[in-house]
């Protein structure tokens, strides 16, 4: 008599075989989105504190200079 698994279970490998090729990927190429997500979560922490900015030049500007990436305008 074959043992059935549960459902959760069950659903799990539906969703690792809908996904398997994206899993395999990940072991076989050396890429991630490590750095971009680092930029986002320093992006979503300047938000919070910047709360109440007037307009988005100075969000935008306060982004910029924390990046270090400040831009002269001539």
């Amino acid at each position: 008599m074959p043992i059935e698994l549960p459902k959760y279970c069950r659903d799990k490998f539906k969703i690792f075989g809908k996904f398997s090729q994206g899993v395999m990927n990940t072991f076989e190429y050396s890429y991630s989105n490590s750095f971009l997500e680092g930029i986002n979560n320093k992006i979503k922490v300047i938000k919070r504190m910047a709360y109440g900015y007037r307009n988005f030049l100075l969000f935008k500007l306060c982004i910029f200079l924390i990046q270090d990436q400040v831009f002269q305008v001539k």
